[in-house]
């Protein structure tokens, strides 16, 4: 049937869902309407009720007329009440009034008018004038019979019963599939739903990965990309004197550029949140660099809570803070000493990190160092400007002092 009520309905790419739900729902009651109608005229001209058989065949040229109606203008709700006139006048009442009026077996198909408004119109006022008319007509026929009115009963009484049955059963069969019908074009509808919310979640996905795969991009530019080009300026350097110490700059330059590679690689697979997990990395990775110095690694570092808002694109701008600042002490310092902490401690606290009852709702890593120092506030320090936009952009707060023999690089980071 789902081929029929599709040739039926217009232009259904332009419809909305809720128009298009509407429309596949009259197509439906028409058709199903159409079969039993033509059951009840078959019917009836079968217990001798021609006029009834002649009635109901009536209604089912209305009732194809508004269908052909409704797919030429695709003009819903004169369609509607078209069809629920129709059901109304043609149909039900003049059925039921040569058939015995309140005793006639067509009288409770009423029924169908006000539930085929409400799933049509809605709660409009076309659907309550509908409800009004059957309400109407129903107490007329009651007082009618209570001022001594006789319905006429065009039919063989010996067939009343079974008339009787077929009316009853084709109305409940009606409404049975009219609930059917309902639930189909309601599961149809979730599944739309569904399905957009699948294409949207699949298109969320993709551009995570093309925003992760920007970030990967943009850090190995400005990771990797940048110590290259800065091994490349040093060995184009066209002085004698200058190429033995230019060699161990290239050398310096070339190990923090493939330090920062296998940091970005690593960062991939970091777990959102888990500083612990970050500084053990970097520890793992730069720990032979710093010893090959002659710098020794004080750790102080406890199991940090998760920071819920640092993505895997927080954390790798963490990362690349941490490593900027570790790759100037490596560089620049010329410090003996360094020291990593990595703390929680309640906002605002100044006291131990661990003060008994307080709620640890902020992450801080801190690197002293014990070198030459420098002074933070020097505009030509490029390094700086990067790692105070990088905490600009995951929310941490970043505070640096220096001076000979004490420089320290606190991040501080919310929970």
């Amino acid at each position: 049937m789902d081929g029929w009520v599709a040739w039926f309905i217009p232009n259904q790419a332009a419809l909305d869902e809720h128009q298009l739900s509407a429309s596949r729902m009259f197509v439906y009651i028409c058709l199903i309407n159409a079969g039993f109608s033509l059951l009840y005229a078959l019917t009836s001209l079968v217990i001798g009720f021609d006029v009834g058989a002649l009635l109901m065949s009536t209604g089912i040229v209305f009732l194809f007329t508004a269908l052909f109606y409704f797919r030429a203008s695709g003009r819903l709700r004169t369609s509607v009440n078209w069809y629920m006139a129709n059901v109304a006048f043609v149909a039900v009442m003049g059925c039921s009034f040569f058939s015995g009026g309140l005793h006639s077996p067509v009288l409770p198909w009423f029924t169908l008018i006000p539930v085929a408004a409400v799933l049509l119109l809605g709660y409009s006022v076309d659907a309550l004038a509908w409800f009004l008319v059957c309400f109407t007509i129903s107490v007329a026929y009651g007082i009618a019979s209570l001022t001594g009115y006789q319905f006429p009963a065009l039919y063989q009484l010996e067939y009343a019963t079974a008339f009787n049955m077929v009316c009853t059963g084709g109305l409940v069969a009606v409404l049975f599939l009219f609930a059917l019908t309902f639930d189909h074009i309601s599961g149809t509808a979730v599944q739309a739903v569904l399905d957009s919310r699948k294409a949207l979640e699949h298109l969320a996905r993709s551009q995570e990965r093309m925003a992760e795969r920007g970030r990967i991009l943009r850090n190995m530019h400005d990771g990797v990309g940048s110590h290259i080009s800065s091994a490349m300026r040093q060995l184009q350097v066209d002085d004698e004197a200058y190429h033995a110490h230019a060699r161990s700059e290239v050398l310096q330059t070339l190990r923090d550029g493939l330090d920062q590679l296998k940091l970005s690689i690593d960062s991939i697979h970091l777990a959102p949140g888990d500083v612990t997990a970050l500084l053990a990395n970097m520890r793992y990775r730069l720990g032979p660099r710093f010893a090959g110095m002659g710098i020794e690694l004080q750790w102080d570092v406890d199991l940090l809570p998760i920071c819920s808002k640092l993505d895997a694109s927080a954390m790798s701008e963490l990362q690349f803070m941490l490593f900027e600042a570790l790759s100037n002490v490596l560089q620049h310092a010329r410090a003996r000493v360094l020291r990593v902490e990595g703390h929680a401690r309640a906002s605002g606290a100044c006291g131990p990190p661990h003060s008994e009852g307080a709620t640890l709702n902020q992450v801080y890593v801190r690197l002293v160092d014990d070198g030459c120092g420098f002074d933070p506030a020097l505009k030509q320090r490029n390094g700086l400007a990067t790692m105070r936009e990088r905490a600009l952009a995951i929310g941490a707060e970043l505070r640096i002092s220096s001076r000979p023999g004490n420089t320290v690089v606190e991040i501080q980071i919310a929970v």
